[in-house]
């Protein structure tokens, strides 16, 4: 390369790191918009691969850093119990993916519109498979059912 090339480096370097590169950070927060009904506490939040830890109803987390993306929050909430026993949760996730970008903040909130489980009321989706498995995965220590029994877990069977 000639010296009369050389103005083309600096504008290459910037155009690719501005291109998608690897990189970037987002802050996240997330809220538990559940109130009296339904009232589910969040016992553990993952959202982009970052553990948001457990959440009160009305309460936020504290923010963290993850990587720009598209993903579910995939929770386990515990229904009517703040000490998230285990007879009392259920995998639940969002019923969209989330999307934050480079540089964003954001705090997701969680509520009864936009999350899905296991055993919902009639008219209201299932949680996909695919969810499920992941919740499962994250959090063996619950001892969830496999998808196709999954409105056998315990607090589903409970009137």
């Amino acid at each position: 390369m000639n010296i009369k090339g050389l103005w083309l480096v600096p504008v290459i370097l910037l155009l690719g790191l501005g291109c998608g590169g690897e990189g970037g950070s987002a802050t996240v927060s997330i809220e538990n918009g559940f109130g009296t009904m339904p009232p589910w506490t969040i016992c553990h939040a993952n959202y982009l691969d970052v553990e948001f830890g457990k959440i009160a109803i009305g309460a936020t987390s504290a923010p963290q850093g993850v990587q720009p993306g598209l993903d579910y929050v995939l929770m386990v909430a515990a229904w009517g119990d703040p000490d998230c026993k285990q007879e009392n949760c259920l995998p639940i996730a969002t019923k969209t993916e989330e999307e934050v970008v480079d540089g964003q903040t954001r705090t997701i909130t969680i509520a009864m519109a936009n999350h899905q489980g296991p055993c919902p009321p009639e008219g209201v989706p299932p949680i996909p498979q695919a969810q499920y498995e992941r919740i499962m995965q994250l959090y063996p220590d619950y001892n969830f059912k496999p998808y196709a029994d999954r409105t056998q877990n315990t607090h589903c069977t409970v009137p």
